[in-house]
């Protein structure tokens, strides 16, 4: 994908909603590609990191139940604009799942459904590109709820961590031995740069943990070549 398929696919869906009426953040959403310039320097731009917890991995049956998030500007964490709630999937939460992230269901008993803590992330995240480590599947989850609420999915760019390392610092691999990719998990980038994960598997332990290493991985891309949001469009993003 590059920033003008994105802005082209952008105009298809303004397109289809012109009609219809739709809540104010919605359409503010609408509108978050315009002004982007793929020369931008990558370490001039706006992120919200964001990770997700849910009742489990099945992208058919599990929800969310806790989102966290902070905001990258400038290569910096701002520690006071923080995205942190839990959500009522609807349903149990797996004893499996209790045991990964720790979330029971007296955390979730009285937590608003994730329609209506979504629409208040939407309000945090305003025009800033999307980062999540394996981001495709924290973007199955929020687009189905863009979906369900909207009619679309969400219009910000969306850029994975994995993907980042992958370019930057992982040597080309032509015959898809993928020698490399356990070096892009999470706790392999932590271990590189010497980051503590106090809060492994919590929502916001993770968003934070991946702020961390994008703060890292964006002057590491740099050095790579690849300096642009272009670049960075064109070899992280996902739809």
């Amino acid at each position: 994908m590059n920033l003008w398929q994105a802005k082209l696919l952008n105009r298809a869906t303004r397109l289809r909603l012109a009609h219809r009426h739709l809540p104010d953040e919605a359409r503010a959403n609408l509108s978050v590609l315009d002004g982007l310039s793929s020369r931008a320097p990558v370490l001039a731009q706006r992120y919200v990191v964001v990770d997700l917890e849910t009742t489990g991995l099945d992208h058919t049956k599990d929800r969310v139940v806790s989102v966290g998030a902070f905001r990258v500007v400038g290569g910096h964490i701002r520690l006071g604009e923080v995205f942190s709630e839990f959500a009522n999937p609807g349903r149990g939460i797996p004893v499996e799942s209790i045991k990964v992230h720790g979330i029971t269901p007296d955390n979730i008993r009285d937590a608003r459904p994730a329609l209506e803590v979504f629409r208040d992330f939407l309000g945090f995240l305003g025009r800033d590109i999307v980062v999540a480590h394996f981001a495709r599947f924290d973007m199955f989850f929020l687009n189905r709820v863009m979906r369900a609420q909207y009619g679309m999915r969400l219009q910000n760019l969306v850029v994975d961590t994995v993907l980042m390392c992958r370019a930057a610092l992982i040597e080309p691999d032509p015959y898809g031995q993928k020698k490399g990719a356990k070096r892009c998990s999470l706790d392999a980038l932590a271990a590189r740069y010497g980051l503590e994960v106090p809060e492994r598997h919590t929502a916001l332990g993770d968003a934070m943990a991946t702020a961390l290493i994008l703060q890292r991985l964006l002057p590491e891309m740099e050095q790579a070549g690849w300096k642009t949001l272009g670049d960075l469009v064109r070899v992280a993003g996902v739809q």
